[in-house]
């Protein structure tokens, strides 16, 4: 090796030990804070977050509030992630098929954004949900199986995806020339709109409460879909585009409103807990009270 080389090599370490400072100096406390983060301290993070989008995006209300619900989801997986690897070191009373399925969502999803739409923001924000997404899947099956609860996750994927597909098949848009990626964007919308029902069957099976962090990716999911709908609702039925989408418009109103209406439950449950300072009590999208 030369001396040009070793020289490079020298600063190569310089730069890895400075780094590795940095994070731990740095990075893993921060990291820390936001696995036992409040719910104050997320209301505050996503109304920032929100100004800055609207600060860059406000000529494009419509553009906004899709990148804001694509970033909201993004973000309950890195809580979720942070929950498992900072917070308790355990995958307990997560379901890994509701994982796995959100996995299928957020490839193919990503599919459709990088070969139809050419947006490179929203194709780097779906590229992280779907890192989130497997890393989690990673978790369970490897580093931290002896906490997963198996007997609690016992609905079928298969009855989910399925049904899904088949959908897909029949009722798809028509906004691009390749009936494929029609067909994987509706499979992915279909899909997403019943890929938490394992996790709210593991719920209900597996304990009467969930924790803070857990109820944090719940809301955001929650808050995500909330701005799809309204992004439909006004593109559609406010800004025309029934034109464009003519196929698209009975059918994604009637998805987002159901999957919002999944999520209503556990939010509304959330929030009266928080109002009351306790703990959060098990909710039910279809209004069990569990065991």
């Amino acid at each position: 090796m030369g001396s040009h080389d070793k020289d490079f090599v020298a600063r190569m370490r310089v730069i890895a030990q400075k780094v590795t400072l940095l994070w731990q100096e740095k990075g893993a406390p921060m990291m820390y804070r936001l696995s036992t983060m409040k719910q104050q301290s997320y209301g505050v993070l996503v109304g920032i977050t929100t100004l800055l989008l609207w600060y860059g995006f406000s000529h494009d209300f419509l553009y906004f509030i899709s990148l804001l619900a694509e970033i909201l989801r993004c973000f309950g997986f890195f809580l979720l992630v942070l929950r498992v690897v900072k917070k308790t070191h355990s995958v307990q009373g997560l379901s890994l098929k509701s994982q796995q399925l959100f996995c299928g969502v957020f490839a193919t999803r990503l599919m459709f954004k990088v070969f139809y739409e050419d947006d490179y923001l929203y194709a780097f924000v779906e590229l992280l949900a779907t890192c989130l997404s497997c890393y989690l899947v990673f978790l369970m099956r490897v580093q931290h199986r002896n906490s997963y609860q198996r007997d609690a996750d016992t609905m079928k994927e298969l009855y989910i995806i399925a049904p899904c597909l088949l959908v897909a098949l029949f009722l798809h848009p028509s906004v691009t020339k390749t009936w494929l990626m029609n067909v994987l964007w509706a499979f992915s919308t279909y899909l997403e709109c019943f890929a938490l029902l394992p996790q709210l069957f593991v719920f209900h099976s597996a304990s009467r409460t969930v924790d803070n962090m857990t109820s944090l990716w719940i809301v955001s999911l929650f808050l995500s879909r909330a701005l799809e709908c309204t992004f439909w609702i006004i593109a559609l039925f406010f800004r025309d585009y029934q034109r464009t989408w003519s196929k698209v418009v009975w059918y994604v109103v009637i998805t987002e409103l159901v999957h919002t209406a999944m999520l209503l439950d556990f939010v509304r449950n959330f929030y009266k807990c928080y109002k009351q300072g306790m703990g959060l009590l098990l909710p039910s999208a279809f209004g069990f009270s569990g065991k």
